[in-house]
């Protein structure tokens, strides 16, 4: 890591208000153990827990002892590329400097705090390491967990970081993430991995350090020699609902050796035989989720273009998509009902992001921010009425905006709202099972510019149905359209989606190379007359065929709103130019100002 990386988060975080907003991080989560002790077998709260049982507290000494340190790492790329990636979506190539906040990274770091235990985030995206780096960030630090977060373009180079690692420390290594999430008993097969937290994982993690500790506690308490009990660990991991993981080996431990995750005795050898737990329910009031950690974030260094030198933060209002979209798999990580937080609990997060952590400028991640119309109204409003005003872009979908809620949108800060209009053909719209008509997204692109917000388009090609007319009719309908930013992208099947399955079924897919899953300059699916190749060329033709006009391009000159405003178009622009040349799809818009 380069020197001085962690102070400066530490100075932007260490003040008073991000104090205060860890304060109530740690109180929400210590809330939400208590609720699970209540009437049932606890799924957190372990040394609590072993507390209130045992009659009284234990020792400072047992207390260290017993305090695990797990540690949340976004992996380098070993080959130095940026990567942007969420807990719950798919991940791609950062190819215009993006940094992207881990915030669902911090979500899951937030719970282990809530359990008493020692958490820590390492983002290798936002502050570059090497791996040698790293390796010595691991043995100064001395995590008994480590879990890192994982896409599909990325997991063959983040299960190397790990399998590099895992011959450091002894640690147990888990992975989270969509590609994890979809294949998790491929993923252990392939890597040395232990273990998969499935999509929603926030209670399954702090499950398994509940569990861990408690597995410590005994072992503390029968004596340093105890003989080590692998049917007792097989036992705990095999209650964590929503976890995919290795049986322990047999074996006898040499004196001193414990359970594993305990520093200074190696960790216990986990088999080829894979144990699949049952899945864990939805969490159903996402009110009860501590706010995440960001304290243990670099916040000062995530960046877009799209909003130039401020620093930025993803916010989650919402989980759950009830659209059957067959490329997508948010319904599947998410569930196919819409769990909204409060109003207040999400104006919450943003007061105490601008307070804590001097952040104004927010991206909604989110499949629709505005299917509630209700509850997005009262957001708007909330919003408009927060003591410093915040600058936001979001997601919707065609079929879910109105001109009143617009206004209020825009009162509220919205800049932009990107909506999936995916293709120019009703065919592939409805084989897709997208759910919306071409009318209405002309409609909703109209609205949203009357409006005064910024609108972006994106598009997929190569969708199963997709020919060579088809593709020129969405880069007609483009233009057409005429958003203010548009993006084409080849249709990917992800793992865990049903376009993965068709694919599978039918024998579209071209290769099972990871790395070239990627939406952006590289095509993996054969599913009509249209090869990978003609794909990657029509990709470049349509960005060329939309921002290459002369009216395109005077429209941005006429949006220039100062010298950075100019920089950052500039760069954008060679980018796009410089990846065209190269084949390669240009930033999307929403990463050009």
């Amino acid at each position: 890591m380069k020197q001085g990386s962690c102070k400066g988060a530490t100075a932007l975080n260490g003040g008073r208000t991000g104090t205060k907003q860890l304060e109530i991080t740690l109180e929400r989560a210590k809330n939400l153990a208590s609720r699970w002790r209540t009437g049932g077998p606890p799924h957190a709260g372990g040394r609590r827990v072993a507390r209130e049982q045992s009659g009284g507290p234990p020792s400072d000494k047992a207390m260290e002892a017993n305090t695990l340190r797990v540690l949340f790492l976004n992996p380098p790329d070993l080959g130095g590329q940026v990567w942007m990636k969420e807990v719950g979506r798919c991940g791609r190539r950062a190819i215009a400097n993006e940094l992207w906040p881990q915030t669902g990274l911090a979500y899951l770091a937030a719970m282990v705090e809530g359990e008493d235990h020692r958490a820590r985030i390492i983002d290798a995206m936002a502050e570059p390491m090497t791996l040698e780096e790293l390796e010595k960030e691991c043995h100064d630090w001395r995590p008994d967990v480590v879990i890192a977060n994982s896409a599909t373009p990325t997991i063959r180079n983040d299960v190397a970081v790990l399998d590099r690692l895992s011959r450091a420390g002894s640690v147990m290594w888990g992975l989270v993430g969509p590609h994890a999430s979809a294949l998790p008993e491929e993923t252990l097969r392939e890597s040395a991995a232990s273990f998969v937290l499935v999509n929603e994982a926030e209670e399954t993690v702090a499950d398994l350090v509940w569990r861990l500790a408690d597995l410590m506690r005994v072992a503390e308490s029968e004596g340093p020699h105890t003989p080590y009990v692998v049917e007792r660990v097989t036992a705990a991991l095999s209650g964590i609902k929503g976890m995919v993981w290795r049986l322990p080996d047999q074996f006898a431990p040499t004196a001193g050796e414990r359970i594993p995750g305990e520093r200074g005795s190696r960790p216990a050898p986990f088999s080829s035989e894979i144990v699949v737990n049952p899945p864990r329910p939805l969490i159903a009031n996402l009110n009860e989720l501590p706010l995440p950690a960001r304290h243990l974030l670099p916040n000062h260094v995530y960046r877009m273009p799209f909003f130039a030198d401020h620093p930025f933060a993803t916010v989650i209002p919402c989980r759950g998509c009830p659209w059957p979209c067959a490329f997508c798999r948010a319904g599947k990580v998410w569930g196919r009902r819409v769990r909204l937080r409060s109003v207040e609990n999400v104006l919450e997060e943003l007061e105490i992001l601008q307070r804590g952590f001097g952040v104004r400028h927010i991206v909604f991640m989110t499949d629709s921010l505005t299917l509630d119309r209700d509850w997005a109204r009262r957001l708007f409003v909330g919003m408009r009425d927060l003591r410093r005003p915040v600058e936001w872009i979001c997601n919707s979908r065609v079929d879910a905006v109105d001109a009143e809620t617009l206004g209020l949108m825009k009162n509220a800060g919205c800049r932009l709202i990107s909506y999936g209009v995916e293709s120019a053909s009703p065919e592939i719209l409805s084989r897709s099972r997208k759910g919306i008509s071409i009318e209405q997204s002309e409609r909703a692109i109209l609205l949203t510019r009357q409006a005064g917000i910024l609108s972006m388009a994106y598009f997929v090609l190569g969708l199963p149905g997709e020919t060579a007319e088809s593709v020129e009719e969405s880069i007609r309908f483009a233009q057409r359209l005429d958003p203010d930013y548009v993006n084409f992208h080849v249709a990917t099947p992800f793992p865990g989606t049903d376009l993965y399955e068709e694919a599978l079924e039918k024998g579209w897919l071209t290769t099972r190379n990871w790395e070239d899953y990627e939406e952006e300059g590289s095509a993996v699916l054969r599913a009509g007359e249209l090869n990978p190749e003609d794909l990657v060329r029509a990709q470049a033709r349509a960005m060329r065929a939309f921002y290459m006009r002369p009216r395109r391009l005077a429209k941005e000159l006429a949006r220039l709103r100062g010298w950075s405003d100019f920089r950052a178009k500039m760069r954008a622009g060679l980018r796009t130019r410089s990846a065209l040349r190269r084949g390669k799809s240009p930033p999307s818009a929403s990463e050009r100002r």
